[in-house]
C-alpha cells in the first residue's frame, strides 16, 4: 500500500498559511498578496490574505504604491489597491536590460520578430487578435489553434520586452559615455 493519498489532510491549507506567516515578514507577505492581485481589494482584504492587521496592510500598501508597486483606487466606496502591471513590465525589461548586451537583445529581437512574422504568415493574420476559429473544427485542432495563438500573443509580449529592455540598456550606455 502506497503511502501517498491523493486527498489532503483538512488542515493541510491551514496549516501552510500558518507556516507562511511564521516564516516571512509582514511586509514580504503583503508585496506577494498585491503581486497576485489582479482585481482591486480593500486593505483589509489584502490584510486578511497576509495574515496580519489591517494598519500593517494599510502601511505597507502606501509604501508599495509610493514605490509604484501597486496602484490606489479611491472612489465612492472607498479605498482599493491593485497590482501595477506597467510596473512589473518594467521589471522585467529591466531585468533583460541588466542581464543581456545589446546584442544580445538585438538578436533576441530579430529571432522574436521572424516567429511573428511566421505567425503571420501562417495564420494569413496581423495579430493574434484577428485569428478566427474555424467552424466544423475538431476539439483537437482548436486546441491546438487556440495554444498556437497563445504562444503568438508571447512572442508579442516578447517583443515588446525586449524592446523595452534596448531602451532602458541604451539610456544605461549613454550615461556611461557621457
Amino acid at each position: 500500500m502506497s503511502d501517498f493519498d491523493p486527498d489532503p489532510k483538512e488542515t493541510t491549507l491551514s496549516d501552510e498559511r500558518d507556516e507562511w506567516a511564521r516564516t516571512q515578514d509582514t511586509r514580504t507577505r503583503i508585496r506577494a498578496v498585491v503581486t497576485g492581485l489582479a482585481e482591486p481589494a480593500t486593505a483589509a482584504t489584502v490584510a486578511e490574505r497576509a495574515h496580519c492587521s489591517t494598519n500593517a496592510a494599510r502601511k505597507h500598501l502606501g509604501e508599495f504604491v509610493e514605490l509604484g508597486i501597486a496602484r490606489q483606487l479611491d472612489n465612492d466606496t472607498g479605498t482599493r489597491y491593485v497590482r501595477n502591471d506597467a510596473y512589473f513590465r518594467w521589471r522585467r525589461a529591466n531585468d533583460l536590460a541588466t542581464t543581456r548586451t545589446v546584442d544580445q537583445l538585438l538578436d533576441d529581437l530579430q529571432e522574436l520578430e521572424a516567429q511573428d512574422e511566421q505567425y503571420q504568415d501562417t495564420f494569413d493574420a496581423s495579430s493574434p487578435d484577428a485569428v478566427s476559429l474555424p467552424e466544423g473544427a475538431s476539439h483537437a485542432e482548436l486546441e491546438d489553434r487556440l495554444q498556437a495563438i497563445g504562444e503568438w500573443h508571447t512572442v508579442r509580449e516578447s517583443i515588446e520586452r525586449h524592446k523595452e529592455a534596448l531602451r532602458i540598456a541604451r539610456r544605461g550606455d549613454d550615461k556611461l559615455t557621457a
